[in-house]
């Protein structure tokens, strides 16, 4: 296990959550680390909770990718529920286990989607097959996803039998920085005690965001307890492709160089459609003042119903309807304007990219996406459009602003985008 006080730490001050990198970085690595970290056999278990989406896995794999570069020799096991996981590539030493699916349909309600058990029902399975994995495993560290507690308090049993069971394992906590609305949070973590469970079990809080850009542990009403193991990390964010196309058929869906492209992507595409169905009626306005071309991603969770329906109105227009699965970070890169859903990995990547972007956030059940589009748009990150003011005149006129200005984020107005690497490091050095 590694614990040991001479790591270098950021103490907490007046109550407030730590911020930035723990070590500085050099070549990737702190050399401070190397005979610590690099050599050491470790086990890294990973909770890994989406429902119908894939935002949670997407960003836990980043985090596993940057665990495998600093110690190659970890394994990393991950607990997902998501329906198509892993769909993403695995790195070398890394596995999953598949739990039943739940999805969350209002704040504090989930529903299988598969089988026909109420979420009672399902929780003591779940629960039981986290709890099996993680004391028949043996991990030196567990990394919990979004909440404290799991979905509707199902860690409660298994991360008090964990520690119970396995006393040197280092528990850490990561969150997305916008959970939801404050009120509607904090009300769900008291009725179900999460911070409760925070304060006693967990040894550290990483808060993948920026204080600047939303204070999540003020927001969120952190204790004082919870502030001194809080660590704001940064933003989690895919880099540039570092392979080339797994597709070549996508790969020519690329236009010349200079004819812009317009990305339109809505994450795993379960509710997508209608904003993609009123981005095709934009491009019938679009094309007789612009030269372009589209791509529209629709995602593994969209319907076929729905994707027949996007290609149908697509005929003779200048889109292309596509699934572009572990491609779609090529398409990110060469995209001069993004048309996007407000999901936190999208956005990562729009700050990343520094891309010319539109976003359109979800309506619900949780109130995350319209607090990130208010915040990007203050910000002049990105122009948002609320869903009940998406119409194909609205859009049309914002796309024209978007590519005439060719407006994309100044550098120095970035918050810190090496949340995968400092979340990692953070984690492998836990004392």
């Amino acid at each position: 296990m590694i614990g040991d006080q001479s790591i270098p730490q950021f103490p907490a001050k007046n109550g407030k959550a730590k911020t930035g990198l723990l070590v500085p970085q050099e070549n990737g690595i702190s050399n401070a680390l190397n005979h610590r970290i690099l050599d050491r056999e470790l086990r890294v278990l990973i909770y890994s909770q989406d429902g119908f989406g894939l935002g949670h896995l997407r960003r836990n794999l980043n985090i596993t990718n940057q665990i495998k570069k600093i110690c190659p020799r970890a394994s990393v096991l991950i607990v997902a529920d998501s329906p198509v996981a892993p769909f993403f590539q695995l790195p070398p030493q890394c596995d999953f286990i598949k739990i039943p699916t739940m999805v969350k349909v209002d704040y504090g309600r989930w529903e299988s989607n598969r089988l026909t058990m109420n979420a009672s029902q399902l929780i003591p399975v779940r629960a039981g097959m986290i709890q099996s994995a993680a004391l028949s495993f043996r991990p030196d560290f567990m990394l919990v996803d979004h909440m404290p507690q799991g979905a509707l308090g199902e860690l409660s049993g298994p991360i008090k039998a964990i520690r119970r069971a396995l006393p040197d394992i280092k528990l850490i906590l990561g969150l997305r920085d916008i959970l939801g609305d404050p009120t509607d949070i904090y009300t769900q973590w008291k009725r179900e005690k999460a911070y409760k469970l925070a304060e006693k079990y967990y040894d550290k809080i990483l808060v993948y965001g920026s204080e600047d850009m939303y204070p999540s542990t003020k927001e969120y009403q952190f204790s004082d307890t919870l502030n001194e193991k809080a660590q704001y990390c940064g933003y989690v964010s895919q880099g540039p492709p570092t392979v080339p196309f797994s597709n070549r058929r996508l790969q020519n869906l690329l236009p010349k160089k200079d004819v812009p492209l317009i990305l339109v992507t809505g994450g795993g595409g379960y509710d997508a459609g209608q904003f993609m169905d009123v981005f095709l009626n934009t491009v019938r306005k679009l094309k007789k003042e612009i030269n372009f071309k589209a791509v529209v991603s629709t995602g593994p969770f969209m319907s076929p119903a729905q994707i027949r329906n996007l290609r149908q109105k697509s005929n003779e227009l200048p889109v292309w309807i596509a699934t572009l699965g572990i491609d779609a970070i090529h398409f990110t890169q060469r995209a001069d304007l993004m048309i996007s859903m407000a999901g936190y990995n999208t956005t990562s990547e729009v700050m990343r990219f520094r891309k010319n972007a539109v976003i359109v956030p979800r309506r619900g059940p949780s109130a995350e996406q319209t607090i990130r589009s208010e915040i990007f748009e203050r910000r002049n990150f990105a122009s948002s459009i609320h869903p009940r003011d998406l119409t194909a005149d609205r859009l049309t006129k914002t796309i024209l602003a978007r590519l005439e200005s060719g407006e994309t984020i100044q550098e120095d107005q970035l918050p810190d985008l090496q949340g995968a690497y400092n979340a990692a490091l953070s984690i492998l050095t836990t004392p």
